[in-house]
């Protein structure tokens, strides 16, 4: 695995090294190492997946503190565009937005610091996308930013959204907590 840095701080690039035999495939997404030769937070507490159809959005979700977090993002089958908008309000970035393109063939995944909104749009059906995050998720905590409103061209033009996501919050309208 190699961590390429972006031009965001706290923000990386995960190079997975994919090791294919007569079995199947190996991937090692956490390695406690490495993870420490860049100072990223490899303490993970809480691991989850989600499943989504073709042009689904989920995001741009958040935890505030002080149950916020850091979160490893990649995908096991499938693909998605993985944006990630800055919320730091002290950051030389702040509003500013990333996305990459992450699936089960590029092999890459995302680290993402404190002080960001997460986002991705499913490019293909039954797209899995695991995450870890450094905390546990705390209802109380949980926001969100609305999907159009900061920028980002999604590039769909049918985008399949929760009621919740729908709700969120402009970005012109929030009040960041970080």
């Amino acid at each position: 695995m190699e961590i390429k840095e972006t031009p965001f701080h706290d923000l990386f690039i995960m190079d997975y090294k994919s090791f294919v035999d007569n079995r199947g495939e190996f991937v090692k997404t956490i390695h406690k190492e490495t993870f420490q030769a860049k100072n990223l937070d490899y303490n993970f507490t809480e691991s989850f997946y989600s499943v989504s159809n073709k042009d689904v959005i989920r995001g741009m979700h958040y935890q505030v503190p002080p149950e916020d977090h850091s979160k490893l993002v990649y995908v096991v089958t499938g693909a998605i565009i993985d944006v990630v908008l800055d919320i730091r309000k002290n950051s030389e970035t702040f509003g500013s937005f990333f996305f990459a393109e992450l699936s089960a063939k590029n092999r890459k995944g995302i680290y993402i610091g404190k002080g960001f909104a997460h986002g991705f749009l499913s490019l293909e059906d039954n797209t899995t996308v695991e995450y870890h995050t450094s905390t546990s998720q705390s209802r109380e905590c949980e926001a969100g930013i609305k999907f159009d409103s900061f920028g980002y061209d999604w590039d769909v033009q049918t985008p399949i959204l929760s009621d919740r996501d729908l709700s969120f919050e402009t970005f012109s309208n929030i009040k960041s907590p970080f």
